[in-house]
């Protein structure tokens, strides 16, 4: 009886699916934790505290960016369940550091904490961002991708659910309630030991699609930090950087606007509504890149679609909206839940949020479906995750500027403009179609092929395989 409970228990943590899920999980409170304070505002702290949030959070990317570009390294070598448990380790630690500063008022340790979390930053997505890529196939990969958006986003919801009880009546602007942080760190650490537990090197996971493992060489560290600088001579990897860069910003931009003009109610709902529309809309998005029949140029192409429009539209909203506000005037009073103003202000609000998310489900769908060394995908997802970072460093720092709202949106809209250039040219030129398939492929040939052939000896109409392919698959 043990023995096949062990069984059982060994079969269900070494499948790729409940890797995909436990990481999830990981990233839901950590990352989920820091998306819940940041729509707070100004990660978490008052408005009147805002400069030495964003100075901490400004740090914290700098730091990332450095640690996720040559992650690939050391998640390879300590595996991902040391790399995810420190990461959200170093969230816990950077609550607290926020918890701290909104009790005293002094800055070192949030300071402090916001280069730690850039480390642990990079630990918890580059890991995340393998799993998803790495331990999913063609069948899937738009679906573990999802998963973990999704998980993501429910651990934000779960804890943006606190919040909007504790501020039901408070339509001031103001901090973070210390139970909020308390029972945040005690997520973290709870989930921090689940995935120290659970998550497994590939070569003790099974792809779920079949019985076999995901083989990849260990190598030594200096073999492991040349495979990840050779990743930066790949003109494709780098062509794809300008998609990279403005994966993170709308989440800075989103929590600095939600926090100058809306009371602390008000903005814990907009972020409660926007993290439950994400869900659907990103499944929804999944089954257009796991559509088997399509080829990848279409589901990628159509996918982007899907993102790209809405995200424009949201923009554009953004900056004809923000046009006439000005920074060094915050309304005497925050707009609220109950006042006419606030319902276009949550459509927008929910528009953009879905849309930019959306975002970070696409670019690694890309990424998968390129043509990389499976020993490589680490180094690429690094580098992605990295220079998403560097877009969060660049807008944390416009925001401590205090530029116009007007300039940054417009600004950060460029950045997406040339992103989804880009990923039209990827789409639509660079992904190549899996062994299995171009199996299924020529099948589907072979078959019409002779269905067309038993139809001209009866007389009737034909047409030719590959028009009957092109009418599919486009």
């Amino acid at each position: 009886m043990l023995r096949s409970c062990s069984t059982l228990l060994r079969a269900w943590t070494t499948s790729a699916y409940m890797q995909n899920v436990v990481a999830g999980v990981g990233i839901a409170f950590s990352a989920g934790v820091f998306v819940s304070l940041n729509l707070l505002g100004a990660g978490g702290g008052r408005p009147e505290s805002a400069d030495v949030i964003q100075t901490a959070n400004a740090i914290l990317s700098s730091v990332w960016f450095l640690s996720a570009c040559f992650g690939g390294t050391y998640l390879n070598i300590f595996g991902p369940g040391v790399t995810m448990c420190f990461g959200i380790c170093t969230y816990a630690m950077y609550v607290g550091a926020l918890w701290y500063y909104e009790v005293t008022g002094q800055a070192a340790f949030p300071l402090f904490g916001g280069a730690i979390i850039g480390v642990g930053a990079g630990a918890v997505f580059i890991t995340s961002g393998y799993i998803q890529v790495a331990y999913s196939n063609d069948q899937n990969k738009g679906q573990f991708i999802a998963i973990q958006n999704t998980l993501q986003a429910g651990g934000s919801i779960v804890c943006s659910i606190l919040p909007v009880i504790l501020n039901r009546n408070n339509i001031q602007r103001g901090g973070v309630p210390a139970a909020i942080y308390a029972t945040y760190i005690a997520l973290m650490l709870v989930v921090a030991l689940l995935s120290l537990v659970i998550l497994r090197r590939p070569d003790e996971v099974k792809d779920d699609t079949s019985s076999k493992a995901i083989v990849i060489e260990r190598k030594s560290v200096a073999s492991e930090l040349l495979s990840n600088l050779t990743v930066f001579s790949d003109w494709k990897l780098l062509v794809m950087l300008p998609a990279f860069l403005p994966a993170g910003s709308f989440l800075i931009y989103l929590g600095s606007v939600n926090a100058f003009e809306n009371s602390l109610r008000a903005r814990s709902l907009l972020s409660f509504i926007a993290l439950i529309v994400q869900i659907p809309v990103g499944h929804i998005l999944h089954l257009i890149l796991d559509n088997h029949g399509w080829t990848k140029p279409r589901r990628a192409l159509f996918g982007l679609g899907f993102v790209a429009l809405p995200l424009s539209v949201a923009w554009v909203w953004e900056i004809v909206r923000t046009r006439d506000f000005n920074r060094s005037f915050p309304p005497e009073n925050p707009v609220d839940w109950t006042e006419a103003r606030y319902g276009p202000a949550m459509v927008l609000f929910v528009l953009n949020w879905t849309a930019s998310v959306l975002w970070q489900y696409i670019v690694p769908w890309f990424i998968g479906n390129l043509d990389i060394p499976q020993d490589k995908i680490s180094h690429y997802m690094g580098v992605q995750r990295g220079f998403l970072a560097a877009g969060e460093a660049i807008c944390f720092g416009v925001d401590a500027a205090k530029i116009s709202y007007v300039a940054f949106a417009s600004a950060i809209f460029a950045l997406y403009a040339v992103g989804i250039a880009v990923l039209v040219y990827m789409g639509a030129s660079q992904l190549v179609e899996s062994s299995s398939r171009q199996l299924d492929v020529e099948a589907r040939e072979g078959s019409e092929v002779g269905v067309d052939h038993a139809r001209d000896e009866k007389g009737g109409p034909s047409s030719s395989a590959s028009d009957r392919f092109t009418s599919i698959d486009g």
